[in-house]
């Protein structure tokens, strides 16, 4: 294989692309930047990582996602919970036998920070499994003074159509309950006025 300085990349032109515009669409890819970190933290345990084939490894993990098969997410969550955990107890057992405070207390510190991380990781791995039922619960406000309500989404066509609503039949029954006044006259001691002769 060759040395991870000089190894050639393919590059996938498009139509009309300069060699420029080809390569940064490949280094902002997101499967390129993973692939590219992957790389750059496997040169303790393996000099073979091949970067083009974990950008296939990504883009087909990506592509379950789209599919709605999370198991490769629950795989990742679970190891890094477990991953978190062991460091929680690496550094609580390091932080326990050091005399020096110093030392101990950031010892103490990363460990409750790695414990801290894990149970983080679990929390969303058990969202992940069972997401939380959100319950929309309409706004019931009391206030003393002029107070106005809106609840649920108010558009234009809403808002007009809210304001005859009080004036409208609903379940067979009229929302405006209030009893109909008598017709009477303002001042019935008056007569009309007589009809007025202009010369």
């Amino acid at each position: 294989m060759a040395d991870k300085e000089t190894r050639q990349i393919n590059l996938p032109y498009k139509e009309g692309q300069s060699l420029e515009q080809a390569t940064t669409e490949y280094i902002l890819d997101a499967r390129t930047l993973g692939a590219f970190v992957v790389d750059g933290n496997t040169a303790s345990v393996s000099s073979q990582v091949d970067i083009e084939f974990a950008r296939d490894v990504i883009a087909k993990g990506a592509e379950e996602i789209k599919k709605g098969d999370l198991s490769k997410l629950e795989e990742m969550l679970y190891s890094q919970a477990v991953a978190l955990n062991m460091m929680f107890a690496n550094l609580s057992r390091r932080a326990s036998i050091q005399t020096n405070v110093d030392i101990r207390t950031k010892l103490a510190t990363l460990a409750l920070k790695s414990q801290n991380q894990s149970r983080n990781t679990i929390q969303t791995l058990i969202n992940l499994k069972q997401p939380n039922q959100t319950a929309f619960i309409k706004q019931a406000n009391i206030a003393h003074g002029h107070q106005q309500i809106n609840n649920g989404v108010s558009s234009p066509e809403n808002l007009a159509k809210q304001s005859n609503e009080l004036l409208e039949v609903q379940d067979d029954k009229w929302l405006d309950r209030g009893e109909k006044a008598k017709a009477e006259g303002v001042n019935s001691k008056l007569e009309a006025v007589g009809e007025v002769h202009r010369g």
